[in-house]
C-alpha cells in the first residue's frame, strides 16, 4: 500500500485507471513493537502538532510484500488461490523454523515516509519468501506491475496521508522530530501469517484491514491454525 503513490509513468499510460487496491502483507502484532511505535509518533505528534493525519495507526501495521489489482472476483478468488499456493514454497524456505523479524532503527524515503527498519540477516530470507509469493500471483497472471523490489519496513508515518500539509508547504519530515529513538530497538516478531488485504474495504472492527484470505506459516502459525 506504501508503494501505490509512487508508480511508474508507464503504467500509468498505458492503463490509466489501474491502481492497486489489494496487498499482500506480512501483519505485525508485537505488542513491544506497536507500543514503541506509539511512543515515536507521540513524541512527533508533542514536536509537531500538525503531523497527527500523517501518522499510521499502529492496528494496520504490516510489512507490504506486493500490491494488486484485483479487477474482478474471479480475479480476487485467483489471488486467493495463489495465496493458498505459496504456502508450500514458504514452509520450504522456512525448513520447520521460525523466522524471527528484528526492528532496529528509524529509516525514511524522501523525508515523506518515516520507517522502522528491519535487520538486514532477516531482511535476505524474506525476500525470498516475497519472491515465492510474487511467483504465485505472476503464475495466475494477475497484475502485479505496481509492486517496486521488495524493502521490507515499517512505516509509521507518511505525508501522503495528509495532502493539505503538502498544500501548506510542508513537504518534508526533519529527523529531529524523531531523533531519539533512530537507533532503537523496537523488538522482534515471529513471522507467522501472511494476508491478503483489501485497501479500500472498511477495515475490521480491530482497526487492521480486510482480509480476504490468511495463511498461516512457520512454527507459529501451525499451533494457531490448530487452535482454529
Amino acid at each position: 500500500e506504501d508503494r501505490k503513490e509512487d508508480l511508474g509513468q508507464e503504467v500509468s499510460k498505458k492503463r490509466p485507471r489501474e491502481t492497486p487496491n489489494y496487498f499482500v502483507s506480512i501483519p505485525i502484532t508485537d505488542d513491544q513493537i506497536l507500543d514503541r511505535i506509539e511512543d515515536v509518533q507521540e513524541l512527533i505528534f508533542t514536536k509537531e502538532p500538525d503531523l497527527l493525519r500523517a501518522l499510521l495507526p499502529v492496528q494496520t501495521m504490516h510489512l507490504t510484500i506486493i500490491v494488486a489489482h484485483l479487477g474482478t472476483e474471479e480475479e480476487v478468488e485467483k489471488a486467493v488461490l495463489a495465496l493458498k499456493q505459496s504456502k508450500t514454497k514458504v514452509e520450504a524456505i522456512l525448513h520447520g523454523e521460525d523466522l524471527n523479524m528484528t526492528f532496529h532503527g528509524i529509516g525514511q524515503f524522501n523525508n515523506q515516509v518515516i520507517y522502522v527498519k528491519m535487520s538486514e540477516e532477516d531482511q535476505k530470507t524474506l525476500s525470498r519468501i516475497a519472491e515465492a509469493v510474487e511467483q504465485c500471483f505472476n503464475e495466475m497472471n494477475l497484475d502485479i506491475s505496481g509492486s517496486k523490489d521488495f524493502k521490507p519496513h515499517l512505516t509509521f508515518l507518511k505525508l501522503s496521508k495528509a495532502p493539505r500539509l503538502k498544500r501548506r508547504g510542508f513537504r518534508k519530515i526533519c529527523s529531529d522530530l524523531y531523533k531519539e529513538y533512530e537507533d532503537s530497538y523496537f523488538g522482534t516478531e515471529v513471522f507467522s501469517q501472511i494476508d491478503l488485504c483489501a485497501m479500500r474495504k472498511k477495515k475490521q472492527e480491530s482497526g487492521y484491514y480486510y482480509c480476504e484470505c490468511s495463511i498461516n506459516v512457520g512454527c507459529s502459525g501451525m499451533e494457531e491454525s490448530k487452535e482454529q
